[in-house]
């Protein structure tokens, strides 16, 4: 009885390793596709291309639910390795729970994977940031267009205003 629970506790940790490699296997081409759309996308932005922006936008959405995807399974993985008992809390905990020496390859891999995705998060943060600005003077530059170069004062007489001096300074009010 014993043995056919160790032998059922190897099969789930083999499955659970093999998991893990395909996850990374998936991961790593789109983390990378991600980071060399970025880098055009960037490139656009300079330029300001926005048919190439607007295509690289398209890529980007698939990819991003690829992600998501790949991210889900790790999060299945996970959950299924706290199930058995196993460290859930990360990859490498998980490795290491299941006896993976830390020189295995597999460790530099899942680093690599958390180097590409602090890249891919600095650069998308960057390129909202670039967005949201271009988006506020392009709004500035609107409003002054529609107000023939002159800017429209905060408060101004005549809007939301009676010529009376309000309910505590006018009895008539």
């Amino acid at each position: 009885m014993h043995a056919e629970q160790t032998a059922s506790t190897q099969t789930t940790q083999r499955q659970l390793l093999g998991q893990t490699v395909g996850i990374l296997n998936d991961l790593e081409p789109i983390q990378k596709q991600l980071l060399n759309l970025y880098q055009e996308k960037s490139k656009a932005l300079k330029q300001v291309d926005v048919a190439l922006i607007e295509q690289l936008g398209v890529l980007e959405e698939q990819l991003t639910r690829d992600l998501q995807f790949v991210l889900l399974r790790r999060q299945q993985l996970l959950q299924a390795a706290e199930q058995q008992g196993l460290p859930a809390d990360s990859m490498q905990n998980l490795l290491s729970g299941l006896g993976v020496e830390e020189s295995n390859p597999i460790f530099q891999r899942i680093y690599d994977a958390q180097e590409r995705s602090q890249a891919l998060r600095h650069e998308s943060w960057v390129q909202w940031i670039v967005s949201q600005r271009s988006y506020h003077h392009y709004s500035q530059i609107l409003e002054l267009i529609a107000h023939a170069g002159k800017k429209v004062p905060t408060y101004s007489r005549g809007q939301n205003e009676n010529n009376t001096g309000g309910a505590i300074f006018d009895a008539s009010a």
